[in-house]
């Protein structure tokens, strides 16, 4: 392991350790991590907001997100591309009730997106999925909330890809950043003709950590569908997660 991924690990971990210490206790704190790298074209980044925010105004949602032990979560959505570009993020949202629910929803709908429907962002880029869960791991690690479970939600329609001019912290390696914070990935894999086996690269790849999965989206269209689905089986799941053992946490910087 590099003297650089040592440092990040070491960094990650103790932003981690503090904000654990200081935080609002939520059932699960969710972070968005949704691809837009330059495959995604307009109207397909449009169906992945619209059919998030179709899907967080779901009744069986709303109710599982009242349902767990504290009856509220913390999510957040980051937009990722490759490790040149930045990420655009969105503040964290506490949903508790139905109102907060469906203003979170409406804030998706419309993140990044003019009243036009054009787009208020840079697109392009390739496929940094490691770069996207280096981010999102930041996230959980400085949201001041503490959650029983930690959850990163990869969406996207390829597999990573690497350049010279953005070289980042690749999928492999975010694994293991995401095993030392605890943190389950899970994925979203929008199959298409040019990646007709992304649901098994997800699979082989991507998803890491206690109950992680996979819900494959056909197409874009397909996409709320999916989301829902992938939503709900995360917000009622019961795996808990407790801090791991300062031995074990140090054998990964070994």
């Amino acid at each position: 392991m590099s003297l650089v991924f040592k440092l990040v690990c070491s960094v990650g971990f103790f932003l981690f350790s503090f904000a654990y210490s200081n935080a609002e206790e939520v059932d699960l704190e969710l972070v968005l991590a949704m691809d837009a790298s330059g495959s995604i074209s307009e109207k397909e980044y449009l169906l992945q907001l619209r059919g998030t925010a179709y899907a967080f105004r779901d009744l069986e949602i709303i109710e599982a997100i009242q349902a767990g032990p504290v009856g509220k979560i913390a999510v957040a959505l980051m937009l990722w591309s490759d490790a040149s570009n930045p990420k655009e993020k969105s503040d964290w949202f506490i949903l508790d009730n139905e109102n907060s629910i469906h203003q979170f929803a409406n804030y998706i709908e419309k993140f990044q997106v003019n009243d036009d429907d054009t787009l208020d962002m840079g697109g392009g880029g390739g496929t940094g999925i490691g770069s996207g869960v280096q981010e999102a791991l930041a996230m959980l690690a400085t949201n001041g909330h503490q959650g029983l479970r930690q959850v990163i939600d990869v969406s996207g329609d390829g597999i990573e890809t690497e350049f010279s001019f953005s070289k980042g912290v690749m999928i492999r390696d975010a694994k293991l950043l995401a095993t030392v914070q605890n943190v389950t990935i899970n994925g979203l894999p929008i199959v298409g003709p040019n990646y007709p086996n992304l649901d098994q690269y997800y699979r082989d790849e991507v998803i890491i950590g206690p109950g992680s999965f996979i819900v494959t989206a056909s197409s874009f269209d397909d996409f709320g569908r999916a989301i829902r689905e992938k939503l709900l089986r995360e917000i009622r799941s019961d795996v808990a997660y407790r801090p791991l053992d300062k031995d074990i946490r140090l054998a990964f910087y070994n």
